[in-house]
């Protein structure tokens, strides 16, 4: 008798050869079909007022030949190892990859729990940090200020509001510095500054926190946005830590780089920004490797979304309108206004989902354990929520990474897909207008002739003798 396993891996094999023979059975959706039921990869249907949309996540998946041959062999492969293997080997191997990541997760928790323990002499070191005119950066500056350390809080306008409430908040420890991170003479300046106002300390950290965010799909957004995300937020990151490092060799100190999740994985509608962000998450890693051998520690902060200026709405429409009203007749006519409304509204639901702003000290305590903690981490994802979310979302295939993402863009599809898809043939029927065959059940009978015994008794007694066999 043969166990299921067998069973399943012989299934499989012979699947597997019908596929390949393209001797499938013929009645299942076509690729042809599908396309007309779902245009250029769009994940919903245009359904009509009152009724539930239709998801075709699913039927994308099923009807492209390598997933079912990859679910086929990955079946046979199940087969395979609980036939040869056994169960218990198995067993074990699933418990210590279910341990392994329960023990990271709850390591973390511990740890993230606990509070941090931190150098002691910050009395003879200064850190240097850009973006303190709100936000992350404006935190972090009042809390380094506050054990021990001379900062030197890099501001795009040194009059702001936020940057005179930091001064109020600070001691005279506390340098503020006009600092574009996209012009070289000012990033000169600073860099000069400092090593000028050092005295008897060393430049231990330098955290480069400034950056800019926007949102619009790729076709709406104008080059010249491409190039500001880049270069405030990646090239910005390079001129300033470059400027730096003849400092930091000195004292051995540390880079900090605010990246974000952004750099890890790209939701729709914030391609420019994720891109900017993937540069600075390959650039920390990068300068990592290089400045071991200097003994100049790089740590990546990389937190969710939080409400700080970067996520304030109105901004964002109104940048949003511009790039709008900059397309070509063609663009908009061809999105529409419904769908451009509907974008709108997509963004307001994904900054609601910010962390409030007195969440903010997570992100804070993170920067603040890479700048001066004993036993720093490499890399930061602030919450555990979000380390959790990140891990499921990154382990995801592909195809799964955008059914999952898409669920951030507008739930209509644009004015021409809507047009073509009104002028298209209705889906036909695989079965060409015929009625479907009836499913037919056929019963395996065992044939008997009237002289063939019937119990294994009269099968022994009926045997012939046998001969023994005689070598010539």
């Amino acid at each position: 008798m043969q166990t299921a396993p067998s069973s399943l891996l012989k299934v499989s094999s012979v699947c597997l050869q019908l596929f390949f023979l393209g001797e499938f059975p013929s009645h299942t959706i076509s690729q042809k079909s599908l396309r007309q039921y779902v245009l250029s990869g769009n994940r919903r249907t245009v359904a009509p007022k009152g009724s539930k949309m239709v998801d075709t996540f699913l039927l994308q998946m099923l009807s492209k030949r390598r997933n079912v041959v990859m679910s086929l062999i990955g079946a046979a492969f199940c087969a395979a190892m609980y036939e040869f293997i056994g169960i218990k080997i198995l067993g074990t191997f699933g418990i210590l990859y279910v341990a392994f990541h329960l023990s990271d997760l709850m390591t973390k928790f511990i740890y993230n729990s606990l509070p941090r323990r931190l150098i002691d002499n910050t009395n003879d070191k200064a850190v240097v940090i850009t973006g303190c005119d709100s936000g992350f950066g404006n935190a972090l500056a009042i809390k380094l200020d506050g054990i021990g350390f001379k900062v030197y809080a890099g501001c795009l306008d040194v009059r702001g509001e936020g940057v005179q409430e930091l001064k109020a908040k600070c001691s005279s420890r506390l340098h503020l510095i006009p600092l574009d991170v996209t012009k070289s003479d000012q990033v000169s300046a600073a860099t000069h500054l400092v090593a000028s106002t050092l005295e008897d300390r060393k430049l231990w950290a330098v955290v480069n926190n400034a950056g800019v965010a926007c949102s619009s799909e790729i076709e709406w957004c104008p080059i010249d946005i491409f190039e500001k995300m880049l270069e405030v937020n990646t090239l910005g990151t390079v001129r300033v830590t470059k400027a730096f490092l003849p400092l930091l060799r000195e004292s051995q100190g540390r880079v900090v780089c605010v990246a974000s999740m952004a750099g890890r994985v790209t939701v729709p509608g914030f391609t420019p920004y994720s891109m900017s962000k993937f540069a600075v998450v390959a650039f920390a890693d990068g300068l990592r490797r290089e400045m071991q051998k200097w003994g100049i520690s790089v740590h990546c902060i990389e937190p969710s979304l939080y409400k700080t200026n970067i996520s304030v709405l109105e901004p964002l429409y109104n940048s949003l309108k511009n790039y709008w009203e900059q397309c070509s007749d063609d663009v908009q006519s061809s999105y529409g206004k419904e769908y451009f409304e509907h974008f709108k509204e997509s963004l307001g639901d994904h900054m609601k989902r910010a962390k409030p702003e007195g969440k903010i000290i997570e992100v804070v305590d993170d920067m603040v354990d890479a700048v001066a903690g004993t036993e720093p981490l490499l890399r930061y994802v602030p919450a555990m929520d979000v380390q959790f979310r990140s891990r499921l979302l990154i382990s995801m295939p592909t195809e799964m990474q955008d059914h999952v993402l898409n669920q951030y863009s507008p739930k209509i599809p644009p004015a021409a897909v809507v047009a073509k898809r009104n002028i298209l043939p209705p889906l036909k029927s695989p079965y060409g207008g015929q009625k479907r065959p009836p499913l037919q059940r056929h019963m395996s009978m065992p044939m008997r002739e009237k002289n063939l015994p019937e119990t294994l008794q009269e099968q022994e007694e009926n045997a012939e003798p046998a001969t023994a066999f005689k070598f010539s």
